[in-house]
């Protein structure tokens, strides 16, 4: 996390925003409209079902691999 600054974003339906640690803007990711396995950031910890079988759900349907600095990434790394 210490690469990585994170807001709470402002755009529709997104959680977070994610900028680098020069401030430049990364991409936005998590839907406030679903749960996570666990947010590690916090904002939206009353979110966590932290559920095994929802988690592994999530992956069967997304995967495991994701490239560095997509939102799939932070989903990934972040919140589930």
């Amino acid at each position: 996390m210490k690469d990585y600054t994170f807001v709470k974003s402002k755009k529709k339906n997104k959680k977070y925003d994610a900028f680098s640690k020069d401030g430049e803007y990364i991409t936005s990711f998590g839907d406030k409209r679903y749960a996570q396995y666990r947010d590690k950031i916090g904002e939206y910890s009353h979110l966590n079902h932290n559920n095994k079988k929802r988690k592994d759900n999530y992956y069967s349907r997304f995967g495991k691999d994701a490239k560095k600095d997509t939102a799939k990434y932070f989903s990934h790394k972040f919140l589930w």
